[in-house]
């Protein structure tokens, strides 16, 4: 004992003089970058032509194996959206396995298996490995293409589609697709309505008989398993795959424009704008300075300390966040500065501010070369990021398949560090120079068209073009002066519904129907009584999720999130509005100011556009032809910023003399929650004991 105590006090000596000696101010050198230790694949052919990887990995009972297919298909054409939906589809049922029975067997395995139009994957614990191998091959060479399924997800595909013209960002992503790679490019392919609809079960069929081989297709195994065991279940479960000649389509590759073009496409009363830069670039993904392109993107806008962010949020307050995307492909790859995809907008009245100090944060880059500190940084993000990817298994296999595909070294990701930490900042400015062009790109905008004329300035051409939905070339959408009253406008509404008398002999009223909210079916009930009492009601199950009373004195709002009541503020200042059979017979009234801002488009119909400020705006439009209410606009402030929330009326019907819409489409931050009404009841001798 007293021998170990000396050893313990000696070392402590040690560690207190070498202390003494150490200089804390003086950061420590960082090491030299090792290779990494990652195991070589292992790799096979089976005589019809399937080329298997094998990773051992043993650090857990865990087996992957993936179908990746190389293939480069047909353009969809008027069938655009079929390989979306054929991987919605593919993977519900088998020859052998209907839909329930084949989730079940997943379910008891616990396995996560993956299948879609570029092959699959399955991924389990290492005792479950017989059953998922039959799973997977027999998704994978046995799939049944069920109507019902394709039904669903077309219904699905449709309703977002609809969705489309109230979210900024998917407009302007579709948008910018399109112009950036081309119509007639995979990735530039434009779904419509139309185009989704001519999709059939035949076309899956031919899909997967044309292009599903095993000749144009990588098996990768990784995990707990050694080459003998691979062998054997890849000849097993994948052997009697027939090989077959696979057509390869041949692209017409797009490039750059050859000066900057602006597109906008119009969201009327947008409060902010959805920007992008795009363009192709020539980035292939075994580039040797890819790495130098990955950290100068990641400085220009990979993150909140990305010099984008930091100059349009946190100088300016222009958006919640912008970044950029630079992704390299074997074809055309493509850099993109975004402000809708995956971040917040640009505050509508900044747009095209925001667009001048994105190209000068692009040519910053270009012409200065990034700091010390902005290499280090980058370089320890891609080093961390790098070495979490590891512990997938995805990542190994992708790994794998990538050194295989595009000719790699072998040791092409053990030295991926070295090669990190070997980048210079002389390397990175070179990369600004070759892939960034601030005058080469597609300028896409989305949001109100008064902000488009200030954009001229940034296209070569001093042409602002404007878009529809699917991305064909449209005129400049024109306001058209209205020679009309707000008075008159109004009065032509109340004479639509069935005229003054109509309206104000309705005493009381009750309406019953559904709403559809993320794909949840809720009932909904709202009730009137003279001369000013309401209630809103909606439903799930029975169990009110959201309640509101209004009883002429007081509002009272209960549901999930709990109860308030209120007398005063703006919520009961609404609620007291539109507490009226026909509340736009009382703007006058009530002193509200009204403006006539023209005549705009609303659907196939034109509308009166009629402002009114009660304390805060809410736009109507009233068809010019029929006079109906066709839609509403107004702007809520949120914790996430201003929010346009939209209400769309049709399928007008007469009830005790006097017309109601029979549908109405709410539309807020990106959702459609339309409600149809199943009944309405006019006069029923409502009494106050109804409205509690």
């Amino acid at each position: 004992m007293k021998k170990l105590i000396n050893i313990i006090a000696l070392f402590l000596i040690i560690v207190a003089a070498n202390a003494q000696q150490l200089d804390r101010s003086i950061k420590p050198a960082a090491a030299a970058a090792k290779a990494i230790d990652i195991k070589d694949a292992e790799i096979f052919t089976l005589p019809n032509g399937l080329k298997v990887f094998v990773v051992e990995d043993k650090r857990a009972p865990i087996v992957l194996y993936s179908v990746s297919l190389d293939i480069y298909p047909a353009l969809e054409g008027d069938k655009a959206g079929m390989q979306d939906l054929f991987t919605s589809v593919m993977g519900t049922a088998t020859k052998t396995l209907e839909k329930e029975e084949l989730n079940r067997e997943i379910d008891l395995i616990g396995a996560r298996i993956y299948s879609g139009s570029r092959g699959g994957s399955a991924r389990g614990l290492k005792k479950h490995e017989t059953r998922m191998l039959e799973l997977l091959s027999d998704i994978l060479l046995n799939p049944v293409f069920v109507a019902d399924e394709l039904e669903l997800n077309r219904k699905k595909t449709l309703s977002a589609l609809e969705l489309l013209g109230d979210d900024i960002g998917s407009l302007n992503m579709r948008v910018s697709d399109a112009l950036t790679y081309g119509k007639n490019y995979p990735e530039g392919e434009v779904q419509t309505k139309e185009s989704i609809e001519n999709i059939s079960l035949n076309d899956f069929e031919n899909f997967h008989q044309t292009y599903f081989a095993p000749n144009v297709a990588r098996l990768v195994v990784v995990g707990d398993i050694t080459l003998a065991e691979a062998k054997v279940n890849a000849e097993k479960y994948f052997g009697k795959w027939a090989k077959k000649n696979v057509p390869t389509t041949k692209y017409a590759i797009p490039a750059a424009p050859a000066a900057n073009k602006v597109a906008f496409i119009e969201k009327p009363g947008a409060v902010q704008s959805a920007i992008d830069v795009s363009y192709p670039v020539e980035l292939h993904p075994a580039a040797p300075d890819l790495i130098a392109a990955n950290i100068m993107s990641y400085v220009m806008g990979g993150g909140m300390n990305g010099r984008l962010t930091q100059n349009l949020r946190e100088k300016r307050s222009y958006t919640y966040g912008v970044y950029n995307f630079l992704s390299p492909n074997e074809l055309i790859g493509r850099y993109q500065l975004s402000s809708g995809r995956g971040a917040a907008q640009v505050k509508a009245a900044a747009t095209d501010s925001a667009v001048y100090f994105i190209r000068e944060e692009m040519q910053g880059l270009i012409n200065t070369p990034i700091t010390e500190q902005e290499l280090a940084d980058a370089k320890s993000y891609f080093a961390g990021s790098f070495g979490r990817s590891l512990e997938d298994p995805n990542t190994l296999a992708s790994f794998a398949i990538n050194i295989d595909k595009y000719n790699l070294p072998k040791d092409y990701f053990k030295n991926y560090l070295k090669r990190l930490e070997a980048l210079t900042i002389a390397d990175v400015q070179a990369a600004a120079k070759k892939y960034l062009k601030p005058d080469n790109a597609w300028i896409v905008v989305a949001g109100d068209k008064a902000h488009a004329e200030n954009l001229k300035q940034f296209a070569d051409d001093q042409i602002v073009q404007f878009y529809d939905i699917n991305v064909n070339p449209i005129a400049a959408p024109e306001t058209k002066t209205a020679e009309i009253g707000a008075e008159q406008i109004i009065e032509n509404y109340v004479k639509a519904l069935g005229g003054v008398a109509a309206i104000e002999a309705v005493n009381d009223y009750k309406i019953t129907g559904t709403v559809n909210a993320m794909g949840q079916e809720l009932g909904y009930s709202q009730m009137f009584k003279k001369p000013e009492m309401s209630l809103m009601a909606i439903t799930m199950g029975g169990m009110a999720v959201q309640k509101a009373v209004f009883d002429g004195e007081k509002l009272s709002m209960s549901g999930m999130g709990g109860s308030q009541e209120f007398t005063e503020g703006e919520e009961f200042d609404t609620f007291k509005a539109e507490a009226a059979v026909c509340p736009p017979m009382n703007f006058v009234k009530n002193g509200y100011q009204m403006t006539v801002k023209g005549i705009e488009q609303v659907g196939d119909a034109e509308a009166y556009v009629l402002d009114v400020n009660s304390g805060s705006v809410k736009t109507y439009y009233f068809d010019i032809q029929s006079g109906l209410l066709l839609k509403t606009s107004a702007t809520t402030e949120t914790p996430q910023g201003a929010m346009q929330q939209v209400e769309e009326y049709s399928d007008y019907r007469s009830v005790g003399g006097m017309l109601f819409p029979y549908t109405v489409k709410q539309k807020a931050g990106g959702m459609d929650m339309p409600m149809t009404v199943s009944s309405i009841e006019v006069n029923t001798g409502l009494t106050a004991e109804d409205f509690k």
